[in-house]
């Protein structure tokens, strides 16, 4: 069964209108990375031909499309999969039985950046085809990456809608989308996941994770089920203390230029961006909290586990501008975005957090 986690109205909507036969012929999801596009896609079609939630790769009237390797091959392809060496095949496979036991699982396939052309040809011949009966759904997974002739090919599908068959498109950003495509869909937004939905999720599916932890890749995670599973690999104990250890460096009274610049090369030498970012935003939540604990908003901590050295902290930089500490942070998580060099920004950034904690103190 396929459980949904937030967007819960959309799928409503969306049963409704099988229960009153009026399914569109296109749709399109857009919203964010993460927050449940592909699953509710993949339920609404398995309720409309009311099939097994957790077996909708068997069925004929399910069609996910998604991005593919460059294939090399001249031969003229018959179905998805040929023209594509058997390890790549199995990856596929692989990859889509991780999607099928999880919908909200990104699939990764090694060097697969577009929807091709052939892919698209292999599409409109098997709708071509009469159906035995159900309601045939396409599924596009990140359908902005259909190159210009997939593009315009799929197109021709759109402009000559085969009966009984609904296409679902599905997109970060709408934007993104030729607008000959857009005007044809009818466009559904799917909205970031409240925290309680995403602790949810973390609760089901990760119950090894502790409560601090789940509290503390929520509040990073922006409603987004994949960056909250990005999250979940990271050893954040261990990050959060590496990230401290660089402020407390850079407000040492002497020699600070120097620890500082030793610890910095600690976080950045594996040249890792995500990593920095995390980091950074790490940064910003222990700061949070120390700021929550100087308004006496004890509650609101998600560092339990070092909720004594915050205090410490807190009490004694209890006039310090933290908003401003905030607004460096976010610009320094910019630039590390914008690949400036993570060194000097690093450095940079905690010179500035320096300077603006021991003002406080004068």
């Amino acid at each position: 069964m396929i459980k949904l986690y937030g967007n819960q109205k959309i799928y409503n909507l969306l049963t409704n209108a099988s229960t009153n036969n009026s399914i569109a012929s296109t749709y399109l999801f857009y919203g964010p990375k993460g927050v449940g596009k592909e699953a509710v896609a993949l339920k609404f079609a398995s309720f409309v031909n009311q099939i097994d939630e957790s077996k909708w790769l068997n069925s004929s009237n399910i069609t996910y499309l998604h991005k593919t390797p460059a294939n090399k091959s001249t031969k003229k392809a018959e179905n998805f999969y040929d023209n594509f060496s058997d390890d790549v095949v199995d990856s596929i496979k692989y990859e889509l039985n991780k999607k099928q036991a999880n919908p909200y699982y990104n699939i990764e396939i090694t060097n697969a950046s577009q929807i091709r052309i052939d892919t698209i040809r292999i599409l409109r011949k098997k709708l071509s085809t009469s159906s035995h009966g159900g309601h045939r759904f396409v599924i596009v997974s990140d359908a902005d990456t259909m190159n210009p002739a997939a593009a315009n090919s799929f197109l021709k599908t759109l402009e000559e809608p085969n009966p009984n068959t609904t296409i679902i498109l599905i997109v970060e950003n709408i934007n993104s989308m030729l607008p000959t495509l857009l005007s044809r869909a009818q466009k559904l937004k799917f909205a970031p996941l409240t925290n309680e939905e995403l602790n949810e999720y973390l609760a089901d599916n990760y119950p090894e994770l502790t409560d601090e932890k789940r509290s503390i890749i929520t509040s990073f995670a922006q409603g987004s089920i994949s960056n909250a599973i990005d999250f979940i690999d990271q050893d954040i104990n261990q990050l959060v203390e590496a990230t401290i250890n660089l402020l407390r460096a850079s407000l040492q009274k002497s020699g600070y230029r120097t620890l500082l610049s030793e610890r910095v090369g600690e976080v950045t030498k594996l040249r890792d961006k995500n990593l920095i970012v995390t980091a950074l935003k790490l940064l910003q939540r222990w700061l949070q909290d120390a700021l929550h604990l100087s308004n006496g908003e004890d509650k609101l901590i998600v560092n339990i586990s070092t909720i004594d050295s915050i205090r410490k902290f807190a009490n004694y930089y209890d006039k310090a501008n933290y908003f401003k500490a905030f607004d460096y942070i976010e610009q320094a998580i910019v630039k590390v975005n914008r690949n400036v060099s993570s060194d000097l920004l690093l450095i940079d950034l905690f010179l500035k957090l320096r300077n603006e904690f021991l003002r406080s103190k004068l």
